[in-house]
């Protein structure tokens, strides 16, 4: 079917399908995109389309937004990632933005979203579509169609059950499904229970060609077996050099965040001599940028430069938000020919290579090395063959022996991806969405039921008698946190504190404990760091290392606290010390926390002493408010108290303000009277000039 086709059936669709033309260069469309429009998707009709990554599930996506929107409707885009919804937000602006108000929404589970009812088309993550609908902002009812990307997360145990949550919840508001998903192996199972078309296909517009490695040989299920002579290097190596040699990228996935520094470090000597002199000084300049985006670079920034510096890069969520930025953007430019990650890649932004190695199958799971599951293994299939660019892509897995080739070959070649199960039915996980549910409006015992036998949990295994018997353990304890009462109609609801709590999408002990921590007649910072720490928000923390050992214990002994929270404790000191202006790369030689993580922990902290606040106000305990209050700004600087009057200018960051600070400049006065040219010789002529400018407008 061509597009123009669409367009004459669906005339309104017309201006965005010149849009797709022009952008895309979209003429006909794929076989599952047809067969999508073909059932009647575009008429209101729900839809799950269960195809392989690549295949063509955001055009279908775009055209039933845009459908939406045209009619007059709201449409919101749910995706499973930040990175996600900020790379579809840049693409849907691109090419609709005269057409449609396009909107976001990914942090800030306080905010009511009141305003986001300007938009036509919201793109949201599940986190933040659950806690919206606990604010019950007016534009709810104006929900036309909701856009479920990666659907199959509902068998995540991370963001399932939230999901799950959602889905449900969003039925009761009678809007238009479309789920996008991966092949899974029980698609008809999940468009049953969302009352759903099934659209399923494993056509793929780049053709993939899947092997397995071992003893110098490739052997594929769809092409002749690929021999590779003179094996100086590692297998993983000696496949990505291979490809890259072709002038085409490759991406190698192996378990661990040092395996992938290891990885690219060991690639990029071999990749350098292949690169041509215009590449090598553009990846000069990346590899400046990435190794200056902190104050002090770690090691970790100085591998990463170096390896960007010879064309390859480690991707993994230890790495500042700034450096994966830039990693991603000179990949799809072809600059960065190689790119060793951890699985988690396979699930985020679009970066595919030609050829895709698989170094590592197992990783460490609660048994000890486990076998990564079929379905993760296929996604990371999936980012083989960058489409308009490579006519095929080939994804490799390596094996030690003939042994392993065979299993390798029969359990991921030929093998189906697993079924997707609800992970509903977890104490801690239904905790938090008991108390969400009752906030939205008064429930009984009975009416509760009800709802959860509407989910995917109640869809697969029917017995709800689990789930009964668990919630009767949640409602006790949200009884004696004093979170929910009865009403007069004998129905569960929220008192003043317990809405608050669900407002805030905390998790109820969380809540509790934070509660007990308000009640303590003004703690040091070291606990209060500690019990933020020790929060389930906050997990996994680090362990406490050998050559750390003293060192923790010595002042872990100096607290009232509990043996089982030394790891919380670890992580308050690296909060203690960053807020005292220990620099990122002492951090991470004293700790092993890498800038990456370090921000991802400090932004939750954030989250939960803001949660402090807000309690304390509502149980009017209000005492420990001001050294919170201080508290929560300093972590957020990483500054001595003292420079808190500098750092909240603009354009003063903890560097510049202990400049400042140090040549007797300690505010905004101080700032205004200073001698230009002092300030110019402490920050430079353009900073200096940029603060002036700043202060006078009160910035």
């Amino acid at each position: 079917m061509k597009i123009s086709e669409v367009a004459e059936q669906y005339p309104a669709l017309s201006e965005a399908i010149e849009r797709i033309v022009e952008v895309d260069n979209v003429s006909d469309l794929y076989p599952p995109q047809e067969e999508a429009i073909n059932s009647d998707l575009l008429d209101g009709e729900n839809l799950v389309l269960s195809v392989p990554t690549a295949s063509g599930k955001t055009l279908v996506a775009e055209l039933a937004m845009m459908n939406t929107v045209l009619q007059g409707g709201k449409a919101i885009y749910v995706v499973p990632l930040r990175a996600l919804a900020s790379e579809k937000y840049s693409d849907l602006n691109e090419k609709y933005s005269k057409m449609a108000r396009i909107g976001i929404s990914t942090g800030d589970y306080d905010s009511k979203g009141t305003s986001l009812g300007q938009f036509d088309i919201i793109i949201v993550t599940i986190e933040k579509m659950d806690s919206l609908m606990r604010h019950s902002p007016e534009w709810l009812k104006d929900i036309k169609l909701v856009v479920l990307d990666e659907v199959h997360l509902l068998d995540s145990v991370k963001r399932g059950p939230t999901l799950e949550m959602v889905i449900t919840k969003l039925k009761d508001l009678n809007p238009q499904f479309l789920a996008l998903s991966a092949t899974i192996k029980n698609s008809e199972e999940l468009a049953d229970w969302i009352d759903a078309k099934l659209v399923e296909s494993d056509f793929r517009p780049v053709k993939l060609s899947k092997g397995v490695y071992v003893d110098g040989e490739v052997s594929f299920d769809s092409k002749p077996d690929l021999k590779l002579s003179n094996i100086t290097l590692s297998p993983s190596i000696t496949l990505a050099l291979d490809i890259i040699k072709d002038g085409a990228q490759s991406l190698v996935f192996v378990n661990t965040r040092r395996s992938a520094e290891k990885e690219a470090e060991l690639l990029s000597g071999h990749v350098y001599p292949l690169l041509s002199t215009k590449e090598k000084k553009e990846l000069n300049k990346i590899a400046d940028q990435i190794l200056n985006v902190l104050e002090r670079p770690t090691s970790q920034c100085k591998r990463l430069s170096n390896c960007v510096r010879n064309g390859t890069a480690f991707h993994h969520a230890g790495l500042h938000s700034k450096q994966r930025e830039l990693i991603e953007t000179y990949f799809k430019k072809n600059l960065i020919k190689a790119i060793c990650a951890t699985p988690t890649l396979a699930a985020g932004v679009n970066l595919p290579g030609k050829r895709v190695v698989i170094r590592d199958y197992k990783r460490y799971g609660g048994y000890g090395m486990e076998p990564i599951p079929v379905l993760e293994i296929h996604q990371m299939f999936g980012r083989a063959g960058r489409p308009k660019y490579d006519s095929e892509g080939e994804a490799i897995l390596i094996a030690r022996n003939i042994a392993e080739f065979e299993e390798l070959w029969d359990h991921y070649i030929e093998g189906e991806p697993e079924p997707i199960s609800s992970k509903l039915g977890v104490e801690p996980i239904l905790r938090m969405h008991v108390l969400g549910l009752i906030a939205e409006n008064p429930l009984n015992k009975e009416q509760l039921l009800n709802f959860f036998g509407k989910t995917f949990y109640a869809y697969q295994y029917g017995d709800l008698s689990r789930i009964s018997s668990i919630l009767d353990r949640i409602l006790d304890s949200l009884f004696s946190w004093t979170f929910i009462d009865y009403d007069e109609n004998e129905k569960f609801r929220t008192t003043k504190l317990g809405l608050r709590v669900a407002q805030l999408y905390l998790d109820p002990l969380t809540a509790h404990n934070l509660i007990e921590l308000l009640s303590k007649k003004l703690p040091d910072e070291i606990v209060i760091l500690t019990i933020l720490s020790d929060t389930i928000e906050m997990r996994p923390l680090l362990g406490v290392r050998s050559s750390e050992e003293l060192e923790i214990y010595d002042q872990f002994q100096k607290y009232n606290l509990n043996d089982e929270q030394i790891n919380a404790f670890k992580n308050a000191l690296i909060f203690y010390e960053w807020m005292n202006e220990v620099t990122d790369d002492k951090i991470f030689d004293r700790h092993n926390m890498p800038p990456g993580t370090l921000r991802t922990k400090l932004s939750i902290a954030d989250w939960l002493l803001y949660s402090c606040s807000e309690i304390a106000k509502i149980i009017n305990n209000q005492k420990i408010s001001p050294k919170i209050s201080i508290l929560r700004k300093r972590l957020k600087y990483g500054v001595k108290r003292e420079l808190l009057p500098l750092v909240r200018i603009k354009s003063i960051g903890r560097v510049r303000a202990r400049k400042l600070f140090n040549t007797g400049i300690k505010n905004v006065e101080d700032i205004q009277k200073a001698d230009p040219e002092k300030l110019e010789k402490l920050l430079g002529k353009k900073i200096a000039r940029k603060i002036l400018e700043n202060v006078e407008k009160g910035l």
